[in-house]
């Protein structure tokens, strides 16, 4: 891939040349253990984004120790790792799902918007309209109105529907692109442990994001590696 995507400059960043990008955008990977994954993930959206002519970074979200995985947390300090380069657009992108076509946008035409809407597991249909998982983009307003993702969420589930009950109260809409467009194919993989407290946790999910998010996010300094096709954030949570 580094021989083939020539475009790509250290720590996985293209500048378009011929045209002058409205958004600066940060396509936002949480990480642990994908390595193969990973490496299709990548090989499918970096031509992508190219074609779209987009000025994008691709960093990729570690959890570098050995707690239950916090999706969630890695989202919001990948955040504001990546809005220190100054991006505006930030697509919080799941490893193992895979664009299937050029048509769906990701420069944050509107914000927020759900780009997986249509995924092979699901039949290419919305399983519910309240859903905010998987592929999603965000402008630094409506993100930060929101205050991010809750920072308590571990394993699996969750931390999507508790995003999306903060869109709710903020008044936000959901965009989508119709189902013929948003079409992604889920990789095969292991689920991790599902984590038991979720619907307890989201009782009030409506009024606690005023106060857990990014305003109450506490972290050290993460590690950060430019390699040619990424940026890797080493995180401890």
């Amino acid at each position: 891939m580094e021989f083939r995507f020539i475009w790509v400059q250290t720590g996985g960043h293209y500048t378009p040349t011929r045209c002058k990008p409205r958004e600066r955008v940060a396509i936002l990977i949480p990480f642990r253990n994908r390595n193969n994954h990973l490496r299709i993930l990548l090989n499918n959206l970096h031509p992508i984004l190219y074609r779209q002519q987009l000025e994008y970074s691709i960093y990729v979200l570690k959890q570098a120790d050995e707690k239950p995985f916090n999706r969630g947390k890695l989202f919001n300090i990948g955040y504001l790792e990546a809005k220190k380069d100054n991006h505006t657009c930030f697509v919080f992108h799941d490893v193992d799902l895979i664009p299937e076509n050029d048509h769906i946008l990701y420069g944050c035409v509107r914000s927020p918007m759900h780009l997986s809407r249509a995924v092979n597991t699901f039949n290419y249909k919305l399983p519910y309209k309240e859903l905010l998982g998987g592929v999603a983009a965000w402008k630094t307003r409506e993100f930060e109105q929101v205050n991010g993702w809750f920072n308590l969420f571990v394993n699996w589930g969750g931390e999507d529907d508790d995003l999306s009950y903060r869109t709710i109260a903020n008044k936000l809409s959901i965009f989508r692109f119709r189902n013929s467009v948003a079409r992604y194919t889920m990789l095969e993989h292991r689920r991790t442990p599902v984590n038991t407290a979720r619907h307890r946790q989201l009782q009030d999910s409506y009024t606690r994001y005023k106060i857990d998010g990014l305003s109450s996010l506490v972290y050290e300094s993460p590690r950060i590696q430019r390699y040619h096709l990424f940026t890797m954030v080493s995180i401890n949570t």
